[in-house]
């Protein structure tokens, strides 16, 4: 230390010329770097007992400069972090208050079931009649004839009248045919059970029965024949005698 002084004592009496002055820079430069580097460590090691949070910040850098230089530019290098702006109180309060649940659904009351109807019951449906039948003779013609008169809403004779007028005037064929008398030499001789010609048949038949050869339909516009002309078929039949003293009708 005494040597370091002594000779920086001297510095000032120094002279020299202008053509030497760049060296004695240079050898002052390195002189006082080398009497930094002598002094700091004893420097350090004088100052760490009392101050032992310095000695970090006493350490020189490479390049000459104190970490504290070196730490402070790497500050300035650092991006400065903005501290956070305060939020409104209701925000606060927002984000402090746990999330609301949704609300969950309310079961709904059970409604009172109406007073339960009874339920009508299926009508049973009359079952259609059977088709009736007749028997293939005069008895089962003459029954069938007057159903069909009562189906029709039309007058329906006795089936002693239909008797009579079918025995009188055929003896009951009903594919008897008159070819003799006053009817048959004009050309429209009488036929069938009641022996009747054309075209009175065709005035007094039913729809559906138009066959004149055929006994049902036969005795069916006989009917209808007598009521107009007569009143009735019992009418006509009665005045006959119901066959015993029969004439033409």
């Amino acid at each position: 230390m005494r040597r370091i002084k002594h000779n920086l004592g001297r510095l000032p009496q120094l002279r020299m010329g202008h053509h030497r002055m760049p060296d004695a820079v240079l050898g002052l430069g390195v002189t006082g770097a080398i009497a930094l580097g002598t002094l700091l460590p004893v420097t350090q090691a004088i100052a760490a007992p009392a101050h032992p949070e310095r000695t970090e910040h006493a350490a020189v850098a490479a390049d000459g400069r104190t970490t504290d230089e070196a730490a402070s530019r790497s500050a300035e290098r650092q991006p400065v972090q903005q501290a956070p702006q305060p939020q409104p109180a209701e925000q606060q309060q927002a984000a402090e208050q746990p999330a609301e649940q949704p609300a969950q659904p309310q079961p709904q009351a059970e409604q009172p079931k109406a007073a339960e109807q009874p339920q009508p019951q299926p009508q049973p449906q009359p079952a259609a009649p059977a088709k009736k039948t007749y028997a293939n003779n005069l008895d089962g013609w003459i029954a069938e004839a007057r159903d069909a008169l009562a189906a029709a809403g039309k007058p329906v004779p006795s089936a002693k009248a239909m008797r009579a007028a079918a025995i009188a005037e055929s003896s009951g064929n009903p594919n008897a045919q008159n070819n003799w008398d006053s009817n048959a030499k004009m050309g429209t001789p009488s036929i069938g059970l009641t022996q009747m010609i054309q075209p009175t048949f065709r005035a007094y038949a039913l729809p559906g029965h138009t066959d004149i050869r055929n006994p049902v339909d036969n005795l069916i516009a006989s009917s209808r024949y007598c009521d107009a002309r007569y009143g009735s078929m019992d009418n006509m039949a009665a005045a006959r005698g119901y066959g015993s003293n029969w004439r033409g009708y």
